[in-house]
């Protein structure tokens, strides 16, 4: 499951492409906090800080020190350069701790079938759409796929979860199947309305990073 991490912040006054440069120059992250109907906060964070926080420690809510006070804050969008290399810009959005919220999680096979049949894996869903509680966000969804045979799909309702995780794609989409080399398989089921009003992946690459706002 994601933890919470504690990270400092900085005020930020400079806005635009150079004024952005110039802090990444000296490893910090531009940054905004915004939400719950309150003022948008222009900060900066520690780079090598926030690259732990998610790639060591995998969080997905930070609690930021902001002016003398701590905002619980969930990492909404991370902007990364064209290489993917490192981190551009992030966004985070006020939550609180008791609040649910809906971002998506990586699927993760689990071992081998027994038997291949003849036929490849396909597997129609890498992440899934999930809403969840601020502080319960998992790293991941397990899928054990030692008893994958086929012809007996496993469907998005057949997905073991966490207490109190729900999944936002249709119950009858494939996660993961068996299937015979050449064969077409019918298209999944797309994503309920409310996986859809989800938005974009909490934590995502960006092909291009768009200068700051001037």
């Amino acid at each position: 499951m994601s933890v919470t991490v504690s990270l400092a912040t900085e005020p930020r006054t400079g806005t635009g492409s150079r004024a952005a440069h110039k802090l990444r120059k000296a490893g910090r992250i531009p940054a905004i906090i915004y939400g719950h109907k309150e003022a948008v906060v222009p900060v900066t964070v520690d780079a090598k800080e926030l690259h732990r926080a998610i790639v060591l420690q995998h969080a997905r809510v930070l609690d930021l020190k902001v002016a003398g006070k701590t905002e619980t804050v969930l990492i909404r969008e991370l902007q990364w350069d064209h290489l993917g290399s490192e981190m551009v810009h992030v966004d985070f959005a006020r939550v609180s701790k008791d609040e649910r919220v809906r971002v998506t999680v990586p699927i993760k096979l689990k071992n081998a079938p027994k038997s291949m049949g003849g036929g490849v894996l396909d597997q129609p869903f890498h992440q899934v759409h999930i809403e969840c509680l601020a502080i319960a966000i998992p790293d991941e969804i397990t899928i054990d796929i030692t008893n994958l045979t086929m012809g007996q799909p496993i469907h998005v309702s057949d997905l073991q979860l966490p207490e109190g995780v729900k999944v936002l794609e249709a119950p009858e989409g494939v996660v993961v199947q068996l299937k015979l080399p050449g064969v077409e398989v019918a298209a999944t089921p797309a994503a309920t309305d409310a996986a859809a009003a989800s938005g974009p992946e909490v934590i995502k690459k960006e092909k291009k990073v768009e200068d700051e706002e001037e």
